[in-house]
């Protein structure tokens, strides 16, 4: 599940990038595409990838320290279910 969480944060960190730059966009009144203005449906796009990337983030974050508490957890039992050592 981490690597869901982080998979589905990078794709959306880097598509929202990419719509943030919108390498694709020329206008007349601009030199470059970054200053084109963005059309609404890339905004949406944008918007979208972004909470993608926030969620993703947040069920990797989760997985992980669920992980840590299960290894902390772990630790402090060296022998297992049973009370007492032997």
């Amino acid at each position: 599940m981490a690597v869901i969480g982080a998979s589905a944060g990078l794709v959306g960190a880097a598509t929202a990038v990419l719509f943030f730059f919108q390498p694709w966009r020329s206008c007349p009144y601009e030199d470059t595409s970054v200053g084109c203005a963005m059309l609404p449906n890339d905004a949406a796009v944008m918007v979208i990838t972004l909470g993608v990337a926030v969620v993703g983030a947040g069920v990797f974050v989760v997985c992980m320290l669920s992980l840590f508490a299960r290894r902390l957890r772990a630790i402090r039992r060296p022998c297992g279910r049973a009370r007492v050592c032997t």
